[in-house]
This record gives structure tokens, C-alpha cells and sequence, in this order.
């Protein structure tokens, strides 16, 4: 989890790296937290509102994909819901 936009608390993003030596080496930066909008007021193209609790978890497939999960809400008492991303 990151804030955007100079630290601006209101903006977060959900990045996602890899490594295929044990950490020497890292692949890019890629945002997965790439909802442009969505029904939730919270979510906006640049980011969204607050963390939802500290649930966030990343886990890899049998066929070795990632999926990653995590809370995101207008505040950090909610409303909020859970939001996913699985590499294709």
C-alpha cells in the first residue's frame, strides 16, 4: 500500500513486485489497485480513500498466478468492501 500524489492520505494504491532470485533482483513496480472507478464513492483514478482494516493477503495459484486482496473503504471505520486483482 502507498499514498499518491505527495503522500496525499486520500489517494492510496495497491502495488505488486516479484522476484525470481530469492530478492536480488525485483520486476517493476505494477499497480494492481488499477480500478479506474467503480459503484464504491471511494475509488477514484487516482487511488482510493483509506485502507479497510489490515486484511490484506497475496497468495500464488497452482498454475502460478498471483492474486492479492485487500480492504479499501472512505475511511478507516468503513463502509468499505473487499477488492481483488488475479494476474492473467
Amino acid at each position: 500500500m502507498q499514498t499518491s500524489n505527495g503522500d496525499d492520505a486520500d489517494e492510496w494504491n495497491v502495488w505488486y513486485r516479484s522476484s525470481l532470485d530469492g530478492g536480488t533482483t525485483w520486476s517493476s513496480p505494477l499497480k494492481i489497485s488499477d480500478a479506474p472507478t467503480g459503484s464504491a464513492g471511494y475509488v477514484n483514478g487516482n487511488g482510493f480513500a483509506e485502507i479497510y482494516g489490515d486484511y490484506g493477503q497475496i497468495a500464488i495459484t497452482s498454475d502460478g498466478r498471483t492474486i492479492a486482496v485487500w480492504g479499501e473503504a472512505f475511511s478507516c471505520n468503513g463502509p468499505g468492501g473487499t477488492w481483488f486483482n488475479l494476474q492473467r
